[in-house]
């Protein structure tokens, strides 16, 4: 099956992405290891994460960790991390942070080892909202562009992934117009439904940057109807942490990138 609705995805093209669908980044689950096994499985671009990325998000992830143990790495060992992560794909981190002179040291540290550096405005965590990243960024836009600003400083691209339900999203979309954000991963989540709501995707495709639709993406009628809503490219997440890699391999073959 052909997508009618193939973008240009020139900033793919120039990453080098082969196929327009890529993992999630889940919880922390999406370590190195798991990113070879992404790539395995066809993924155009890996993500890792969400990692803390400076002081306050350790600590909130330290608390979250008595829960959930993949949370829990110093901001100090991602550098290390990072660098074991051996694959031929680009490779995307996701990043929780709070404090925008801590991104732009992490960004510095990190631009030799990934492509692109993706701020977290998407967690709900309560304890990682309480310490002011995830979905906290979405009460504070402004501080949300300045760690975006702060990103860009260095050489690589910049994303922020956002919950499109959360009743802070559009004037984060209205303050991230002018920054120079290059990608915006959008979980268009339909909250209560096992699907997606396409007027998230269709409101952050207003802006200058690539989308990335996130959620509930497990057909190729999903893909293509998020290209058709302004996406340039999807992720998958919750279906590879119940093993379902099968879905991976059939969605990227469907979206690959024509040489």
């Amino acid at each position: 099956m052909t997508s009618v609705c193939r973008p240009e995805a020139d900033l793919w093209r120039e990453l080098g992405c082969p196929t327009l669908v890529f993992n999630a980044p889940m919880s922390g689950h999406t370590d190195p290891e798991f990113a070879a096994r992404a790539e395995r499985h066809g993924a155009g671009m890996v993500f890792l994460g969400g990692y803390p990325g400076d002081e306050p998000t350790y600590r909130a992830s330290r608390r979250v960790a008595r829960r959930r143990p993949e949370f829990a790495l110093p901001p100090e060992r991602l550098p290390d991390e990072l660098s074991r992560t051996d694959v031929s794909v680009p490779i995307a981190v996701n990043v929780r942070i709070t404090d925008p002179n801590a991104a732009a040291e992490l960004a510095g540290d990190l631009a030799e080892l990934v492509d692109v550096f993706e701020v977290n405005a998407h967690c709900r965590q309560p304890e990682i909202v309480e310490a002011g990243a995830g979905e906290a960024l979405l009460e504070e836009p402004e501080r949300l562009a300045e760690l975006v600003e702060a990103v860009a400083e260095h050489d690589l691209h910049v994303s922020v992934k956002l919950r499109g339900p959360h009743p802070g999203y559009r004037a984060a979309l209205r303050e991230l117009r002018d920054a120079p954000v290059d990608i915006l991963h959008v979980d268009a989540m339909k909250p209560g439904e096992p699907t997606y709501d396409l007027r998230y995707v269709r409101q952050a495709a207003r802006l200058d940057a690539e989308v990335i639709g996130n959620n509930s993406v497990r057909t190729p009628e999903d893909v293509d109807n998020m290209f058709e809503a302004g996406a340039t490219a999807v992720s998958v997440g919750r279906p590879l942490l119940d093993g379902d890699w099968d879905l991976l391999e059939r969605l990227a073959g469907h979206a690959r990138l024509e040489e």
